[in-house]
């Protein structure tokens, strides 16, 4: 008889055991997507401090704003090449990837 009632004390304590991992998942999911929604806050934040910063606006952080613009020079080099190579080029109008030997733009129909 002792021997069922350990069992059922052990089956009582590993099911509320269970409940709590499962809780704390729960909640640490929970403060995982909280964490998620600040760091997107944190991005349209950075984000609008840049663009102020491109608009001529001083917004001081000069520095890591021209930093940016650096990366994003190299970035528009890096893909100016790669679209060489696939002999491609980039719509003036709507930035589309379109032929080389391309008249219209298919996307938006701007002459190329």
């Amino acid at each position: 008889m002792a021997l069922i009632d350990d069992l059922k004390k052990a089956t009582k304590n590993i099911a509320q055991k269970t409940g709590e991992l499962v809780e704390i998942s729960k909640l640490n999911l929970s403060i995982s997507q909280e964490k998620d929604k600040v760091e997107k806050l944190y991005a349209e934040i950075g984000k609008a401090v840049y663009e102020q910063y491109k608009a001529g606006n001083d917004v001081g952080f000069s520095d890591k704003c021209a930093a940016i613009a650096e990366i994003e020079n190299k970035i528009e080099e890096l893909q100016q090449k790669i679209r060489e190579l696939r002999n491609v080029k980039k719509c003036p109008s709507c930035g589309a990837e379109v032929e080389a030997d391309t008249v219209y733009c298919p996307k938006c129909g701007t002459k190329q």
